[in-house]
C-alpha cells in the first residue's frame, strides 16, 4: 500500500501543545482527538502489518502518548517528566528508487526540553 515509511522530525510536544494548556484548560478530548488525527494517521500500527518492528513501536508510542495526554487532562496537572518517543511515518512516495523502504526511528519530545 504505502512503499515508503519516513520518520517524523524532532519535535516538542510542549512547544506544539502549551499555548493550548496554558490559554485554554478547557480544550475537551475530543478537541485533542481532533488536533491530533492527522498524526495518528500517519502512524497508526494497523499501516505497518508487513513491518513488525516498526509496528511495535509505533504502538507502544501511542499508548505512552495516550497516557501522557491523559495527564495533562487531570484536575490539578502539575508537571510530568519529560518523555521522548520514537514513531515511524508512513511516506506518501510510491516509488523507490532502490527497492527497499528506508527506516530509521525519529524522537517525539513531550515535555520541558533540555535545559
Amino acid at each position: 500500500m504505502f512503499c515508503h515509511l519516513r520518520p517524523v522530525r524532532r519535535l516538542c510536544l510542549e512547544k506544539i501543545f502549551s499555548p493550548w494548556f496554558v490559554y485554554s484548560r478547557a480544550l475537551s478530548a475530543a478537541e485533542a482527538v481532533n488536533a491530533l488525527r492527522p498524526f495518528y494517521f500517519a502512524v497508526h500500527p494497523d499501516f505497518f502489518g508487513q513491518h513488525p518492528k516498526e509496528r511495535e513501536i509505533n504502538e507502544n508510542s501511542l499508548k505512552r502518548l495516550s497516557v501522557y495526554l491523559e495527564n495533562l487532562q487531570k484536575p490539578g496537572f502539575k508537571s510530568l517528566k519529560p518523555t521522548q518517543l520514537m514513531f515511524y511515518v508512513r511516506g506518501t512516495d510510491q516509488n523507490s528508487s532502490d527497492g527497499h523502504e528506508p527506516f530509521s526511528t525519529s524522537e517525539l519530545q513531550m515535555g520541558r526540553g533540555r535545559a
